[in-house]
């Protein structure tokens, strides 16, 4: 599996550019009133959405040992591919079934895309030496994802409004198909794994940790990579603990979705709530560049942060006013920057030849999460309104944030220093199979 590397720096701009592609979507702001325009009933919609969350759940993890058994560059530009046929067969061909095929194209690209561009980030820059530069690109990935969401979110009102739903349709769909030529480029340096630190003790127990994956294995088969992956996962303390962490503060914050219902709720105008809604995704910017410089939080620090978060959220959504979304959106700086953290954490944590399957597992958890979330408030919601749905999600954060005040040690990874860390033998900055 392994080969000679490819010659050239890690690009890092080429990877800020395909996830501003992939996520500058404003087909994502209106594809539920487009469908529902083109006969889709609620119960109908619900089915695809349905259909969606659970192809994304079959496909986490196969798809991120797939991204450590064949060059990452290419799934990434697979899954853009993936996104982009769909979003053509819901513009060009509008029906049920071309919107459940384009559903099923989304979960497997949001699969594909989960676990790998981070290994591909966090391989590339250690391949140079440079892991500790990680949690800086790290953030600014997540800065470019959400202030990419906001602005595609502002467009698809104009486009609409001169083009239709076909306009926003399309753009989608351009946007994506620009992301497969950019993900490509990335295979200038694509390298495999390379070596972690030595073992060190288990700081939750106290004993001696079990023998960790040898970084220097590198399993052939896809089997043989998934068993790996989710070997370490699972038997590796370090790397259980991040993987966990990340899982349910992803998870958590599909909470997002019920905010326009809570805009509409206060009283916020129609035409307004997408302004409205600029707050949270400003503030998740913010988190985002914020957790780049606070990577080496220990959890007393997080759970303080979690806290304040999680009682902010509360607050806001229980005012009932648009002035509330100004603690919503110190909610959603906390959990932007404590993301970033938790999945530094988890790249320095990861030891073994199968980073993708192990941040894919995180990715998994987080769907599982997220789906809990939904499934309560779900229920919930035949007595509560929109206010209080939005408050109960407080509540996992502010348990979050008790277990880890409660937690007897940091079970994070030291970062390395940025930069000016020894450079790895060529030997194993390797680039896979291509």
């Amino acid at each position: 599996m392994p080969q000679p590397p490819s010659s050239g720096p890690f690009r890092v701009g080429l990877v800020y550019l395909y996830t501003g592609l992939t996520e500058l979507l404003p087909l994502h702001a209106v594809y539920a009133l487009s469908m529902t325009s083109h006969g889709v009933s609620t119960g109908e919609l619900s089915v695809l959405f349905a259909v969606w969350t659970v192809t994304t759940f079959v496909c986490e993890v196969p798809s991120g040992a797939l991204a450590d058994r064949f060059p990452r560059h290419r799934v990434l530009a697979a899954a853009a591919l993936a996104q982009c046929t769909g979003f053509a067969l819901w513009t060009a061909l509008p029906s049920l079934g071309s919107f459940a095929a384009g559903f099923v194209l989304w979960g497997a690209g949001t699969a594909l895309t989960s676990g790998t561009l981070q290994s591909l980030v966090y391989d590339g820059l250690a391949a140079e030496g440079r892991a500790g530069r990680y949690a800086h690109v790290s953030s600014r990935v997540a800065a470019v994802q959400a202030c990419s969401v906001a602005a595609s979110s502002l467009a698809a009102t104009p486009l609409v409004l001169f083009g239709g739903y076909p306009a926003a349709g399309w753009v989608s769909v351009l946007f994506t198909l620009l992301a497969v030529p950019t993900a490509l480029g990335l295979g200038r340096r694509a390298p495999g794994p390379v070596p972690a630190a030595a073992p060190e003790p288990d700081t939750e127990s106290g004993r001696e940790p079990d023998p960790r994956p040898d970084p220097g294995a590198h399993p052939e088969g896809y089997l043989a990579v998934l068993r790996a992956g989710l070997a370490e996962a699972r038997t590796t303390p370090r790397v259980r603990s991040a993987a966990l962490l990340a899982a349910a503060l992803t998870g958590l914050a599909v909470v997002d979705e019920y905010l326009p219902v809570l805009a509409r709720e206060a009283g916020t105008p129609a035409a307004a709530v997408p302004l409205l809604l600029l707050l949270p995704w400003a503030a998740m910017a913010a988190g985002g560049f914020a957790g780049g410089r606070m990577a080496g939080a220990g959890d007393r620090l997080l759970a303080v942060l979690l806290g304040a978060g999680g009682a902010a959220l509360a607050a806001g959504a229980l005012t009932a006013r648009p002035a509330g979304f100004l603690g919503i959106a110190a909610f959603y700086w906390v959990l932007r920057l404590a993301q970033v953290v938790a999945d530094t954490r988890l790249q320095h944590a990861i030891s073994g030849p199968a980073r993708a399957t192990v941040t894919s597992v995180a990715g998994l958890g987080a769907q599982a999460v997220a789906l809990a979330v939904f499934l309560t408030l779900g229920l919930a919601a035949r007595w509560a309104s929109a206010a209080v749905l939005v408050a109960l999600t407080a509540v996992p954060v502010l348990l979050l944030a008790v277990r880890l005040a409660l937690r007897p040690a940091p079970a994070h990874h030291t970062p390395p220093p940025p930069d000016d860390s020894p450079r790895p033998a060529r030997a194993d900055a390797v680039e896979r199979h291509s």
